[in-house]
């Protein structure tokens, strides 16, 4: 049957999956010879697909006090299921804009090139709910603006979405921080050669230690070297 369904309407199969549990309940099992709507609840289901049957070929006798004919009574029936649908489709495109609008509340464009480092969120040899950042591997192919085909090595490639990719950037050695060919800190003041002298004494004017005598001066002097 669900195999009937999305051959036949495809993309649109989930919104028949509660006629096809109604189906299911309601016709005869083989093997316990009753429907298991009535193994639940005692009784054989009546949808309006039955009731009409039933009236239409004369089986079931329409009581005369009802307040409207039976097809009226349908036809209003599918008027507010389709206002209920159309509510709950308006509330549900509403929500999920809300639920795509936080989740990307502090989301930032990511964009990568071929030949790129980069490091993949992938299940751990915990099970698929332990992700951890593997080794990096480097960007093999940009299959779209989010996906990316991305060689692991001996892992092999993988077809990755842009939010489980991360780029890599490599430790600085030795003490060159910043390049005098980056440009991703503006311009660089260079300082200038200033030579200055080890001993604090040789920077003392000679005016301000006048009013000492050569010991206390000598003795300060090298109390500051």
């Amino acid at each position: 049957m669900l195999a009937h369904v999305v051959q036949q309407h495809q993309r649109q199969w989930h919104k028949f999956v509660p006629f096809m549990v109604w189906a299911l309940t309601e016709v005869l099992n083989a093997t316990t010879g009753v429907s298991p709507f009535k193994l639940v609840y005692g009784r054989v289901p009546r949808g309006p697909l039955a009731i009409l049957k039933e009236s239409w070929a004369g089986e079931r006798e329409i009581p005369s006090t009802l307040s409207q004919p039976v097809e009226e009574y349908l036809r209003d029936r599918r008027c507010k299921m389709e206002e209920a649908s159309q509510f709950a489709a308006d509330h549900t495109s509403k929500a999920q804009a809300g639920c795509v609008s936080r989740y990307n509340l502090r989301a930032r464009p990511k964009q990568f090139f071929e030949g790129n480092q980069v490091v993949v969120l992938a299940p751990d040899a915990g099970g698929k709910l332990c992700n951890k950042w593997q080794d990096p591997g480097t960007i093999q192919e940009v299959r779209s603006a989010n996906s990316y085909l991305v060689n692991l090595g001996e892992a092999g490639t993988r077809h990755v979405d842009a939010n489980k990719i991360r780029r890599f950037v490599t430790r600085v050695s030795g003490c060159s921080v910043v390049n005098e060919c980056d440009r991703d800190f503006g311009r660089i003041a260079t300082p200038a050669n200033v030579v200055v002298s080890v001993n604090v004494s040789a920077r003392i004017e000679e005016d301000k230690l006048s009013h000492l005598d050569n010991q206390k001066r000598g003795e300060l002097l090298q109390l500051l070297d």
